[in-house]
């Protein structure tokens, strides 16, 4: 008994120290880089999705902590730009009872999203992101709250802007 609790006592620290060794190097690469990101511009017809966006990006980078944001653009390594255009609203589902109206509608957008280095050289030149989000109606007599699909499709497309950017082939 006592050596069988030996031995799985020492495999368990082995697995321990085994395992403090990790480090995540393209953490260490990038997180000097230091992050500016301009006013995000709506083309769309998206009621006030920039600053929804806006937001939920900048908690996404700040959370991921790949980068550093700072509020001078001179300052900055990269300079990240993002337009919103093609705003759509489309029927997704029908309630079997009531054929004229949709019970839920897809929202979706398009973002095209570019950055430069601090010499102007575009490292991402105008790469097309297409999130969506669904809602639905509570009731045929109410409205869909587009509000609440809007944040939900700014979180998928902050989501989907900051892989972009933390992916990019980074060279030493």
């Amino acid at each position: 008994m006592n050596n069988v609790f030996l031995k799985y006592s020492i495999f368990l620290i082995s697995i321990f120290l085994v395992s403090c060794r990790y480090t995540n190097k393209h953490s260490s690469e990038s997180i000097n880089r230091f992050l500016f990101i301009e006013t995000v511009r709506n083309n769309s017809l998206a009621p006030q999705v920039s600053s929804t966006l806006n937001r939920e990006l900048r908690s996404q980078i700040i959370r991921r902590g790949y980068f550093k944001l700072i509020r001078n653009p001179r300052d900055a390594d990269l300079i990240l730009s993002i337009s919103l255009d093609d705003y759509r609203k489309n029927a997704e589902v029908y309630n079997p009872q009531d054929t004229l109206l949709a019970a839920g509608f897809k929202i979706s957008t398009q973002a095209t999203v570019s950055l430069t280095n601090r010499k102007g050289d575009l490292l991402i030149e105008h790469e097309i992101i297409s999130p969506a989000a669904s809602i639905l109606r509570k009731n045929s007599l109410s409205l869909p709250s587009e509000r609440q699909a809007l944040v939900a499709l700014s979180k998928n497309l902050s989501y989907a802007i900051n892989q972009l950017i933390e992916n990019y082939n980074w060279k030493p």
